[in-house]
């Protein structure tokens, strides 16, 4: 559970990364997932969650993917201006 609370408190600052990257719809589509999730977890700590209600666990496993798409799709901007960075460089050179 240690790992997952990890994985909660990146995929929370996720959305502010996002907004400072120009991706603020993609950044506003995860708030619910991670209100979701982190009400699963806190419920899960709480009171636990019952056989009944473990649909809630869909909200905490769809943050993770959610998150895991928007952090690849941020690694893939650094990467993309990282590169342009580089060959405005060498033009210099």
């Amino acid at each position: 559970m240690d790992i997952l609370l990890i994985f909660l408190f990146i995929f929370s600052a996720t959305p502010l990364l996002l907004w400072a990257d120009n991706w603020k719809k993609t950044a506003i589509g995860q708030i619910p997932f991670i209100l979701a999730a982190w009400f699963v977890f806190i419920k899960y700590v709480t009171t636990g969650i019952s056989g009944a209600e473990s649909f809630l666990w869909v909200f905490f496993y769809a943050n993770l993917i959610y998150g895991h798409i928007a952090f690849t799709i941020m690694l893939l901007e650094m990467r993309k201006s990282m590169k342009s960075k580089q060959s405005f460089i060498n033009r210099e050179a």
